[in-house]
């Protein structure tokens, strides 16, 4: 056992190295990938990296001294399957009947290598289920390919390294191994219930995301400097091998004047032209997605990288000038240099310290300001980001921002939609693709088949709801359609036909779809109580109003109940059931009630119904969404404060390329 404890402590002794090798690496991948680093996938990683470790060094340690050594039981490979078996019950005095036996049976090495076998690999089944969310055959494959890896480095002296094999290679190795990998599939499965969905996980980090974060902008300010100072380092060495800096000196030209003109061209290039080029981006933020842009996100000019830069390197080198003059001032020249330069000496002690301390309250600030920055979820803003009015966003959020600054109204949405349908692309398509891309949302946030429930409108929102639904019935989601009558009788074109054809392909397909025709409160109610998730579809772009009619008043107040309160078997209570019969969920308010915990998720199609999309004015009541997916383009009223906390996360659906639709429109009515 001394073995196995040794290797162990090898293998967290060369951890913190093989860490830190890889942060920067696994930090520039999370960037790229979602936008943030999560906790929980970090550590998971570098767990995940720490036990690979172990297991690995627990296969090839401990290393013969000699390279040529010949080991004679490792010569001969084992491939006889169960030989640990045989040879356990030729040699064992274990009996079932006897109790006094049992504990000597589990120091036999025969059982306690075959224990170790299985839970070495068991680790991996884990991971592999729960974080790679693989599947049981997937798992069965990549478990026996890593044992196999593991026992080929044994019988091939670690691929080379030495000229014989120094460990057996025994087969049954390969089946525990490959079973331990498959233990911790099983072991895994009932605690996915309790666990954070590692989806889920990802979802949250890519939202975060969107946010230029000090830590990722820090990041991308030391990849320019890296690569700044990499190019000039190489350059100045190419003309130190080309015998230059012994001509520059023989011409009285100071080589360190040379290499800080080199060094200053290549920070220039890094951080002045290179944006230039990229329309705002250095090197290091295009690695990591960000962008420098004015304050209302439109696009930088070239004095503003200068100056932003410019007064960055003039804050940082400024103090320590300053602490150079003060440590190299010359005493004996006192006299010359007058009664300031007499002071500074006489205090030199003094000011070194006073200039210590402010430079740690100064890194002190950066530090409290850049945790208020994540905890409020506002920009990290320095200095030289103010002096030079610019600011660093992610690419996203760039154009997220650029959306919300130039809105359609509601008029201009459907002047859009008629010339897209112009163009070649009908609505029915149209709603074929908002209905998908809500789907999409609703499977984002809620990864696994679990019930839904879509409330459908009678105009052509609830068909982008009939969509949805199909959708999500295809994707194996229980889904519930409510709709406040049978699809014959809609009125609103593409939305009937399109209800049509969706209700007979559920029907065709067998899809778990079910329609609810002006359910009572009751049978709504039981739908609402098992629901994962739920959809708003009920009304558009063109409500507006302060009052919403039945049944769809009913609906509403019903679904935000059942975030709000509950479910009714989680047992709302009397006094909080009549609080919100008498309307408090519906009143103006600041700040809305906390979600109960097993709150479903509520996704708001184009807008949330009660909202009015043009003026962002709240009726009575307003269904209240977690996200909103608004079609073709931001409206005013989704863009104004009090909507925040009604739409959620707004994710614009595109659904066609509205750029040269969008041109046309404003050219209509820039001629009016």
């Amino acid at each position: 056992m001394n073995v196995y404890t040794n290797n162990i402590v090898t293998a967290a002794v060369a951890f913190p190295f093989i860490a830190f090798a890889i942060t920067v690496p696994y930090m520039i991948y999370q960037y790229r990938k979602f936008g943030s680093i999560p906790w929980l996938r970090t550590i998971i990683v570098y767990s995940f990296v720490f036990y690979l470790m172990c297991a690995y060094f627990l296969v090839i340690l401990p290393l013969p001294d000699d390279r040529s050594a010949v080991v004679a039981y490792a010569a001969t490979p084992q491939l006889f399957p169960f030989n640990f078996v045989r040879e356990f019950l030729a040699q064992t005095t274990f009996n079932a009947g006897d109790p006094s036996t049992w504990l000597a049976t589990l120091r036999d090495p025969y059982v306690y290598e075959a224990i170790f076998n299985v839970l070495l690999l068991t680790p991996l089944g884990m991971c592999l289920r729960y974080y790679f969310r693989r599947t049981w055959w997937q798992t069965l494959l990549i478990g026996f390919s890593v044992t196999l890896f593991f026992e080929l480095s044994q019988l091939t002296g670690l691929w080379g390294v030495y000229a014989h094999p120094y460990r057996l290679f025994d087969v049954d190795d390969l089946m525990l191994n490959t079973l331990g990998a498959m233990v911790g599939f099983w072991i895994v499965g009932p605690a996915l219930r309790l666990l954070p969905d590692i989806r889920l996980v990802n979802e949250e980090a890519r939202e975060a995301g969107m946010r230029a974060s000090a830590t990722k902008r820090g990041l991308s300010f030391f990849i320019d400097v890296f690569v700044a100072q990499t190019l000039s380092s190489i350059v100045i060495g190419g003309f130190g091998t080309a015998g230059l800096e012994s001509v520059a000196r023989s011409q009285g030209i100071s080589w360190g004047l040379v290499s800080m003109s080199v060094d200053f061209l290549f920070y220039l290039l890094c951080f002045v032209i290179v944006p230039v080029i990229t329309k705002g981006q250095t090197p290091g933020q295009m690695i990591l997605k960000l962008r420098i842009v004015r304050p209302d996100a439109s696009p930088a000019r070239w004095y503003q990288y200068l100056a932003r830069y410019g007064f960055l390197y003039a804050l940082v080198l400024a103090p320590l000038l300053a602490l150079n003059g003060i440590v190299s001032l010359d005493p004996s020249r006192m006299p010359e240099m007058g009664m300031l330069a007499s002071v500074i000496a006489d205090h030199r002690a003094a000011l070194v310290v006073c200039w210590i301390a402010l430079m740690c309250a100064w890194a002190l600030s950066l530090i409290v300001r850049a945790i208020r920055s994540a905890v409020k979820k506002r920009p990290f803003v320095m200095l030289n980001g103010i002096l030079s009015a610019t600011r660093v966003m992610t690419d996203e959020a760039v154009g997220v921002e650029r959306d919300r600054k130039n809105p359609l109204d509601v008029d201009e949405v459907s002047a859009l939609e008629s010339l897209i349908e112009e163009g070649g692309t009908p609505l029915s398509e149209l709603m074929e693709r908002a209905g998908i891309a809500v789907a999409d949302e609703v499977r984002a946030w809620v990864p696994d088949p679990a019930p839904v429930v879509v409330l459908a409108g009678s105009g052509n929102n609830g068909g982008d709801g009939w969509v949805c639904a199909r959708a999500l019935a295809e994707a194996g989601y229980k889904t519930t359609l409510v709709t406040p009558d049978i699809a014959e009788r809609m009125k609103a074109e593409p939305a009937r036909s399109t209800a049509l054809a969706v209700f007979s392909s559920a029907s065709e397909n067998d899809l778990p779809l079910s329609v609810l025709v002006a359910p009572d409160a009751d049978v709504l109610a039981d739908a609402l109580d098992d629901a994962m998730a739920i959809v708003d579809a009920i009304l558009g772009t063109g409500f507006s109003g302060t009052e919403l009619r039945e049944p769809y008043a009913g609906w509403i107040r019903a679904a935000n109940r059942r975030r709000f309160e509950g479910s009714r078997g989680k047992g709302r209570g009397f006094h909080r059931k009549r609080r919100f019969e008498r309307a408090d969920h519906d009143r103006a308010r600041r700040s809305l009630p906390r979600k109960v915990k097993d709150a479903p998720f509520a996704v708001a199609v184009d807008v949330p119904s009660g909202l009015s999309a043009q003026t962002g004015a709240l009726a009575r009541p307003t269904f209240v969404a977690d996200a909103t997916v608004t079609m073709l383009a931001y409206k005013p009223g989704l863009v104004k404060p009090q909507a925040t906390r009604y739409t959620g996360t707004i994710e614009l659906a595109r659904l066609v390329d509205t750029a040269p639709y969008t041109a046309r429109l404003r050219e209509a009515c820039g001629d009016r």
